[in-house]
């Protein structure tokens, strides 16, 4: 059986449309902010934020313009030195700095000190050779919520305005990353090309961010979704005017395809993720945020290692300097992986502990076995480790971003009762996320 980590909950609320980039005066903008207001007000717009280029929009300088019925949320993108970010709903100017993963570390640092702000890369395919942000960037950066995958103004300028080519490629990667759709609207005829569809409880700032959050949202240049359901290992689409609609998985490809305007599917065994495209009229469109699927193998679920005290970060040289009697010495706060149903189900986040900082962590556990056995040790990190299993080394190498499961297979021996697992962990310059890590007796 599958497990569909459905995003929309589409009850108890209503749909809200707005806009998260888009450019004023206060930059290199035409209009002014409250011609800017006016012009998406008569779009029918609810919610909206100015992202004029490294210029941020507090809530107090919204309150010296008229609203026009809209919710209005700060924002700022940063573009001096670098791929270009958006920074929502926050009230902290930010560095510029040229390495854009210092940015999104600060980023994550307001955030759990306010509990305010996001990121949101901007139109990865503009510019001569389609990457203003390569997808090398994409993968190797931790701290984003989404990416731009329409960006209207792009259209008449280098590059492309869609992105759904490096999105597929991140999410078939295990990424776990919204799509977006904005104007980044410069001038008059930049407004109403594309817009994010929220699903909210109630029209306020605060739970637009929520559903923003979850995923609970979808792009769109025309096209209405009605109505999103998951059922089991089925899902159902229904839009007001769509004509084609294509339901995608892994990499790209097109599992199914209706000519009409609604869709069902049952769920492939291999999809690591479902998303689905809408066609209307012309060029109108809509896109879904992606439902990540993982197996619910109880036998396999159980051999993640689950329970964990992990220390925090050291300022040790290298790996070579780790030690499994560190180790027990400073891994002392209890942390677990994710559960089971969850699209990362297995996973060991190191990132609180390392807040995107470079130095080592130290990881142990105790697992249990019935007798004395050879056993299979499964492991996927996005980081150099360093693994002891009862005193023993057993592996020392680096990592890759991301960590995939299953990554590096060791054939060990383990003792009946306790055995105790230690791994030394590289943050690799603060980039890494953590670990998968199960273990179970060799057939």
């Amino acid at each position: 059986m599958l497990i569909i980590n459905n995003p929309y909950e589409i009850k108890n609320g209503l749909w809200l449309k707005g806009n998260f980039h888009i450019h004023t005066t206060r930059s290199d903008g035409t209009l002014g902010p409250q011609d800017t207001i006016n012009q998406y007000a008569e779009l029918g717009h609810d919610f909206l934020s100015f992202s004029d280029h490294d210029n941020i929009m507090t809530d107090n300088e919204y309150k010296l313009l008229d609203s026009r019925n809209m919710i209005l949320i700060s924002g700022i993108e940063i573009s001096a030195g670098g791929p270009h970010l958006l920074y929502i709903d926050s009230e902290q100017n930010i560095t510029c700095y040229p390495e854009r993963q210092k940015v999104l570390n600060e980023i994550e640092k307001i955030y759990r000190e306010t509990g305010r702000g996001f990121a949101v890369v901007n139109h990865p395919d503009w510019e001569q050779q389609f990457n203003h942000c390569t997808i090398e960037q994409l993968m190797e950066w931790t701290g984003y919520l989404g990416m731009e995958i329409y960006n209207g103004v792009i259209g008449r300028l280098d590059g492309s305005q869609y992105a759904t080519n490096k999105w597929d490629i991140l999410l078939s990667k295990g990424k776990k990353v919204w799509g977006f759709a904005n104007d980044d609207a410069h001038r008059k005829g930049d407004h109403g090309l594309g817009w994010n569809v929220v699903f909210a409880r109630k029209k306020t700032k605060d739970a637009i961010i929520e559903a923003i959050f979850k995923g609970n949202f979808y792009c769109s240049t025309g096209v209405l979704i009605r109505h999103i359901e998951c059922d089991g290992d089925t899902i159902y689409i229904e839009t007001e005017n769509a004509k084609k609609i294509a339901a995608i998985q892994n990499v790209g490809k097109r599992f199914k395809v209706v000519y009409g305007n609604c869709i069902k599917v049952e769920i492939p065994q291999d999809a690591k993720y479902v998303r689905f495209e809408c066609w209307g009229q012309a060029e109108q469109m809509a896109w879904t945020q992606p439902f990540f699927v993982s197996l619910n193998e109880v036998a396999v679920e159980l051999e993640y290692v689950k329970d964990w005290l992990i220390s925090n970060l050291l300022d040790i040289s290298g790996l070579d300097e780790t030690n499994p009697d560190a180790a027990l010495k400073f891994a002392k706060i209890k942390t677990a992986c994710e559960p089971a149903g969850t699209a990362l189900s297995g996973f060991v986040d190191t990132r609180k502990q390392s807040n995107g900082q470079d130095g080592i962590l130290y990881l142990v556990s105790e697992v249990q076995f019935e007798n004395d056995t050879k056993a299979l040790l499964s492991l996927g990190y996005d980081g150099p480790i360093r693994v002891w299993l009862n005193g023993e080394e057993i592996f020392y190498g680096p990592g890759t971003n991301p960590a995939i499961r299953d990554q590096l297979k060791i054939y060990t021996r383990v003792k009946k009762g306790t055995n105790k697992l230690v791994i030394a962990f590289d943050t690799n310059g603060g980039k890494a996320w953590g670990i998968f890590c199960k273990i179970r007796p060799a057939c």
